[in-house]
């Protein structure tokens, strides 16, 4: 019942406020007809767009403007990313090894990681 009463009171509010600009609305005045196209015009100046020195500061801009963002993503990237645990041999190539353990570790920590995320998950 308080719905009905609802939707009358809306429906009625919405009449009342769309009346005034029903009543605006009268008959269409007759159609014109379109007007003939006027003759163009002829150019007395001419237009050649951007001088070549504009075009080349225009780009040079935008390239500068390119250049710099990516530099400043690498920069946050370089700062962001994880350091890679070397180890302290002075062989700049690790033996099959020294490459096994230390994929052991990182899969360990991952393994540990997944798991302490699984811990603190909420219910």
């Amino acid at each position: 019942m308080r719905r009905l009463a609802a939707l009358i009171v809306v429906l009625a509010l919405g009449l009342a406020l769309c009346a005034p600009a029903v009543a605006q609305l009268g008959p269409l005045p007759p159609a014109e007809p379109p007007a003939p196209a006027p003759a163009p015009a002829p150019a007395t100046t001419k237009d050649e767009g951007l001088s070549t020195l504009q075009q080349l500061l225009i780009f040079g801009a935008a390239a500068a403007l390119i250049g710099a963002i990516a530099w400043v993503i690498v920069r946050d990237a370089k700062r962001s990313a994880p350091v890679q645990q070397r180890s302290r041999s002075a062989d700049p190539k690790p033996s099959a090894r020294e490459r096994e353990r230390e994929q052991r570790q990182r899969r360990d920590k991952a393994k540990a990681a997944k798991q302490q995320r699984k811990r603190n998950r909420p219910r």
